[in-house]
């Protein structure tokens, strides 16, 4: 249940070029889920990615708050998330108290907004609506390139930043701090009938690479090409549009080159997309986040990966541990001298003190507590 989990920088923009994500969850006291009267004008601000949801109280039949829940197709995972807004009392420190009215900009990977969106809502909401946060979707390189023009205070990623855009960065005068905010792993995935449990990463190279001398069009043209002795016949591919920092990724796990990869190939921005295909046809395989094959485990089968040790598991823990071969970290970039960096270190150091729970809630791989620790320390660095 997802928009993209690659990030398209034309036509996925211009559709969804995201206002601000402010919206307030409850009405009340969001740590305690008090009661509290329900205001005529209560709306949820992005009807795209959330439904008004009343919440009624079961012995009085009224209705004590409103919450904006995930919509079902949205760049949120969960369409029920783990725990209810309302209920959570996460770690407020100062920031009722100590935050200022602020906006802070940000933009990038949308492979990384699901988390931050989660996270902003947290924090808009511990703050009493004064730290307001408005994310983009530009996709990691966009993202980048508006940060090194100093058009945003933060910068999402789904890599590190290039030789390329450090240039850029520094020829404007701009210097940053890369954040690590979660682990990310990409799962490869076939129909829940396909008999095939592991896959090793030269296989994969073979079915995603392109004949020698061709346009694009793949080598690979059956299962069997890719995999000796396989007999499942036409070889179905679905993947992320090349404008994606997710494809890139992939292409840099099989290929060691984000930019080799067979064209021949159902190319989208719409996870949805992937994961029908390959429900539909057990000769197909795809990939997308890791977090959207745990979502959807009863609809695509995630393989195992070997990349010359052994089958590793799609999982959480193999993820965290770099065992698995397609893992890879996602991070925030914040320029040094945003003017708003004092209220940026508070949204930083909240998240990282909330980091399993806004993890878990947005479906991604959280940190770990050395992570964490590290993170923070960059962050009271700003």
């Amino acid at each position: 249940m997802k928009l993209v989990h690659g990030e398209k920088k034309s036509s996925l923009v211009a559709k969804i070029v995201v206002a601000a994500i402010f919206v307030p969850l409850i009405v009340g006291s969001f740590a305690s889920g008090a009661s509290a009267a329900v205001k005529s004008g209560d709306n949820c601000k992005r009807r795209d990615l959330f439904r008004l949801e009343k919440i009624t109280n079961p012995k009085t039949k009224s209705v004590t708050w409103v919450r904006c829940m995930v919509s079902t197709g949205s760049s949120l995972h969960a369409e029920k998330p783990k725990f209810s807004y309302q209920r959570v009392a996460l770690r407020q420190a100062d920031y009722r108290t100590t935050t200022t009215k602020t906006e802070i900009r940000m933009d990038g990977s949308s492979t990384v907004y699901p988390l931050m969106a989660v996270a902003a809502k947290y924090f808009y909401s511990t703050t009493n609506g004064l730290g307001k946060i408005s994310i983009g979707l530009s996709g990691t390189g966009g993202g980048f390139e508006k940060f090194c023009k100093g058009e945003t205070d933060m910068s999402n990623a789904s890599r590190a930043i290039s030789t390329t855009e450090i240039a850029a960065c520094a020829a404007k005068g701009i210097t940053y701090t890369e954040v690590l905010v979660a682990n990310d792993g990409l799962a490869v995935v076939v129909n829940p009938s396909n008999p095939l449990k592991c896959i090793k990463m030269t296989e994969l190279k073979e079915m995603w690479k392109p004949a020698t001398g061709t346009s694009g069009v793949g080598s690979a043209k059956t299962w069997g090409a890719a995999i000796a002795g396989n007999t499942l016949g036409d070889l179905k591919l679905y993947g992320a549009g090349s404008d994606s920092g997710t494809f890139d990724s992939f292409n840099t796990f099989v290929h060691a080159k984000s930019t080799t990869s067979r064209t021949d190939y159902q190319a989208t921005e719409n996870d949805n997309v992937t994961v029908q295909g390959v429900a539909a046809d057990k000769t197909a395989l795809g990939y997308y986040g890791l977090s959207y094959a745990i979502e959807n485990a009863s609809k695509n089968k995630a393989l195992q990966l070997d990349k010359g040790a052994g089958c590793v598991e799609a999982n959480n823990a193999n993820v965290q541990n770099g065992t698995y071969a397609m893992s890879r970290p996602l991070y925030v970039y914040v320029k040094n001298t945003a003017k708003e960096i004092g209220n940026i270190k508070k949204f930083l150091t909240f998240y990282l003190d909330n980091a399993q729970r806004i993890g878990d809630d947005a479906l991604f791989v959280p940190l770990t507590a050395a992570q964490v620790g590290v993170a923070k320390a960059k962050v009271a660095s700003l």
